[in-house]
């Protein structure tokens, strides 16, 4: 009799257990199901956004190129040793896996045709962007630690000369609030073009400026400056053994002309 009790207690036991696994099994499985179900892991796209510097890889220009948390990209070529400035290109891209790819537009110095660019690359986030900017205009590039610093307004007051999209001489005049005026000495122009506007924080409070600017009269600028509003972004930068940089790039709302410049603290 006690044997038989012993042995109908075992038996309760293990079904009480065998019910208990069954439950608890059923509950984890569910729970890894619903896990797997969010894919990714670890297959994420890199992160393009930043400040990139760089060369452009078919010869010596130097390349800066911004491309803000929404993939917008807005690049620039230039020689300061030649006193030049070569091309701005304003497009938006998005990303796959590593792979970058968009539309835009490229601007020339002085009074040129608008080109559309096929924009290409490969971005490791915060560390390397190479591609191409479209007409076979490759770079390489890497990420600026200075994308991440605290934006200050006050750094940009002061002047600023150098070169612009109008192969002219250019000085750039900023006040602490932000607000600047530009004269751009074009040659065969009575006067200097008068640019006026200011700088503000970009919205996504990383460290560079948003730009709204107009030009003078038709008199002293170029044909498709005259009167125009335009707007764009405005990168300063720190070099070691070198006076700040300035880096300005902007277009019109129809993005059919554009401005563009460097230019050293004085």
């Amino acid at each position: 009799m006690t044997a038989r009790l012993s042995m109908h207690r075992r038996t309760v036991l293990a079904l009480l257990c065998a019910l208990s696994l069954t439950a608890c099994n059923g509950y984890f499985g569910s729970s890894d199901d619903d896990s797997g179900g969010g894919g990714g892991g670890g297959g994420g796209n890199s992160d393009a956004q930043g400040i990139w510097t760089g060369n452009l890889t078919s010869d010596t220009l130097s390349l800066s190129m911004l491309v803000t948390p929404s993939n917008e990209l807005w690049a620039m070529s230039w020689s300061e040793g030649f006193s030049q400035v070569r091309r701005m290109t304003r497009g938006t891209g998005s990303l796959n896996g590593k792979a970058f790819t968009g539309t835009g537009k490229t601007f020339g110095t002085g009074d040129t045709t608008v080109e559309t660019a096929n924009l290409t690359g490969t971005v490791t986030s915060a560390s390397s962007f190479d591609g191409n900017l479209g007409q076979n205009v490759t770079f390489t590039s890497s990420f600026n630690s200075q994308y991440n610093d605290a934006f200050d307004l006050a750094n940009y007051a002061g002047t600023w000369t150098g070169r612009d999209s109008t192969s002219s001489a250019v000085t750039i005049t900023v006040q602490s609030n932000g607000d600047f005026s530009a004269r751009s000495s074009i040659s065969g122009r009575p006067d200097t073009c008068n640019i006026n506007g200011a700088l503000a924080r970009a919205s996504s409070g990383k460290n560079y400026a948003t730009t709204t600017f107009s030009f003078g009269s038709a008199t002293n600028c170029l044909s498709q400056h005259a009167g125009a509003s335009m707007q764009g972004v405005a990168i300063r930068l720190t070099e070691k053994d070198k006076q700040p940089l300035l880096l300005i790039m902007a277009t019109n709302s129809g993005q059919s002309a554009g401005w563009f410049a460097y230019a050293r603290k004085q």
